[in-house]
């Protein structure tokens, strides 16, 4: 499986806001592609910064994810919300038993 951990640091907090809103049709649509295990959106509450937490069933699938149409026009909107570009770490994980 394949864990994506997409950070957005909003310029301030009324780009927060619509960076949370722009993301609820990436969310919506991202869900529906085939091979989406799960996609969430979660703020940190201490310093406004925002994490996508994305789950895949291969790094093949997450590359036909980032050329969709609500993929892109999620980064063109927020282009100008973010404070810096994301900072976007993927992982190949294997699930353990504990």
């Amino acid at each position: 499986m394949i864990v994506v951990l997409a950070k957005a640091i909003p310029k301030d907090e009324e780009a927060c806001e619509k960076i949370v809103e722009f993301a609820q049709d990436l969310i919506e649509n991202s869900r529906k592609e085939d091979g989406n295990v799960d996609y969430n959106l979660y703020s940190n509450t201490g310093d406004g910064t925002l994490l996508f937490v994305e789950q895949w069933e291969s790094i093949e699938i997450l590359g036909v994810h980032l050329k969709t149409e609500h993929f892109l026009k999620f980064g063109g909107n927020i282009a100008d919300l973010v404070a810096e570009d994301l900072i976007i770490d993927v992982f190949n994980a294997e699930a353990v038993d504990l």
